[in-house]
């Protein structure tokens, strides 16, 4: 009878929290979380979105320290870099089920993410709150958008209680 294979452990990184933004100095050893898709690089850091700083200190892959030298927990990084952005955490709940489903996540200028991975075609993958306004000119500007980048455009629909249910957008007739 074999052995039960033991789960390797993980690096766990440390990050820290500086001008509302999380990065990781030493960027040379954190080639793990770029090949995942992780971070930009700039210098010798790597600075975190902060979608990509919640899912790795709620992965525990980052440990983050703030301005007083003291560990700061998921809820405290959420309020520390949310201030003008109130829609921050539904926004992570997408982020983090996409990445749970195996995708590399980006943000994204004109759609909220851009997704990479599971086949060769690119997503845009753009949010609309249950309860909320889905303009259907807004709707279809994005849709040419992403035809004319050759990339699907996905609606990632959620709703009070925060399930998530995602529709692929081919065209749009009214």
């Amino acid at each position: 009878m074999s052995e039960p294979e033991t789960e390797k452990p993980f690096q766990v990184y440390e990050a820290f929290l500086r001008g509302g933004q999380v990065l990781l100095p030493r960027a040379s050893e954190l080639m793990e979380l770029r090949e995942r898709g992780f971070g930009e690089l700039r210098g010798k850091r790597l600075f975190l979105t902060p979608h990509e700083g919640f899912y790795l200190l709620e992965k525990g892959r980052i440990t983050v320290e703030g301005k007083t030298a003291k560990k700061i927990t998921l809820e405290e990084l959420v309020k520390s870099v949310s201030g003008k952005q109130p829609e921050i955490w539904v926004k992570y709940l997408v982020y983090r089920d996409l990445r749970d489903r195996g995708y590399i996540v980006r943000e994204c200028p004109v759609f909220d993410f851009e997704i990479h991975g599971k086949g060769p075609m690119r997503r845009y993958v753009y949010i609309v709150y249950e309860g909320g306004e889905a303009d259907l000119k807004t709707l279809r500007r994005l849709l040419k958008r992403a035809s004319r980048d050759k990339k699907d455009l996905i609606l990632a629909v959620v709703d009070r209680r925060t399930d998530i249910v995602y529709y692929s957008l081919d065209f749009l007739k009214v």
